[in-house]
């Protein structure tokens, strides 16, 4: 025979545990850390020198696509009335300027994407600082980054987005420091 209270003491056991994983896990935030660091008056400033050497190295792209399109089209117009010795050179000329051109587009990815990592970086360490700092001093239990797309947040409710908040904190963090050289 069992006790008439024993299944009462089970269920309750039983509630408890997901009462207290409740309370554990009751503030989640979500940030766009991405949008956090980009909009704030720092990022703004390092958007426009990031843009600034992106056009210089657009416009240099360009011109040596140009170029190519230019020597190609000669080779195209006056193919019938050229050497085979001017053709070849013609040829060898296209796929130099070919090269060039894969290897300045190379290098320009390569020099631009250190150039934002050098400009955001400050930016990106102080903000991480901060949302540390305001997660913890607000109690959240964890910060979700919705603006990277592989961390499969579906959706998240805007009244829990913290983003704005962060920029602000960024922004006054970055006042107090001393100016840096430009």
């Amino acid at each position: 025979m069992t006790h008439p209270k024993l299944p009462v003491l089970l269920i309750v056991l039983l509630l408890i545990p997901s009462s207290l994983l409740g309370q554990v896990f009751s503030k989640v935030g979500v940030v766009d850390f991405e949008r956090a660091v980009v909009e704030s008056t720092e990022g703004k400033k390092s958007s426009v020198k990031f843009n600034a050497k992106l056009e210089e190295r657009q416009k240099e792209v360009e011109k040596r696509q140009k170029e190519l399109e230019e020597a190609q089209n000669k080779l195209r117009t006056q193919e019938r009335v050229l050497s085979d010795a001017a053709k070849a050179d013609l040829q060898r000329d296209i796929d130099r300027r070919q090269t060039e051109l894969t290897r300045v587009n190379e290098d320009a990815q390569k020099e631009l994407g250190a150039l934002r990592d050098e400009l955001l970086r400050p930016v990106t360490d102080l903000a991480s600082r901060i949302l540390k700092a305001y997660a913890s001093d607000q109690g959240y239990t964890i910060i979700i980054d919705v603006s990277n797309p592989g961390n499969n947040v579906i959706w998240a409710n805007p009244a829990g987005d913290i983003t704005t908040e962060l920029i602000r904190r960024i922004d006054a963090e970055i006042a107090k420091l001393p100016p840096r050289g430009k």
